[in-house]
């Protein structure tokens, strides 16, 4: 059941994916192309070297978004499996949902979207720290 949920998953959010990428290729200005390819610099060394850390903020704004889907993936797994057979497919999200609500556990909900919370703080704190404040700029 879980892999169903992945390629719909998928699906969904493919087309979201590939239009933020290529508004980002698009926002390349054409004379670096051109400037490359002057230089005789070879097809897939102008989009290693050159591109690709051009498109770093869009990579990096595409990844948070993807990641915000995966937190609510709750919507997705209700339409499709309600979190069955047993708990095959279910999710953080669903999780919290029926302890907070239908259990009317508001502890365990609470601590469970905490820990959600902090999961999630865990991998950003240390990333935005060396990615904004790390270094010396100068």
């Amino acid at each position: 059941m879980i892999y169903g949920l992945l390629i719909a998953g998928l699906w969904q959010g493919t087309g979201f994916v590939m239009c933020l990428m290529l508004a980002g290729l698009r926002g390349i200005d054409d004379d670096i192309w051109k400037a490359a390819r002057v230089d005789g610099i070879p097809k897939w060394k102008t989009y290693l070297f050159i591109i690709i850390p051009m498109m770093r903020p869009v990579f990096i704004t595409t990844l948070v978004i993807v990641a915000a889907g995966i937190v609510k993936l709750y919507d997705l797994v209700v339409a499709q499996t309600s979190g069955g057979p047993g708990n095959s497919s279910q999710v953080p999200a669903m999780y919290v949902y029926q302890y907070m609500f239908k259990a009317q556990n508001l502890g365990q909900g609470f601590a469970a979207s905490t820990m959600m919370l902090l999961s999630v703080l865990i991998v950003l704190i240390p990333w935005a720290y060396l990615e904004f404040g790390g270094r010396k700029h100068g």
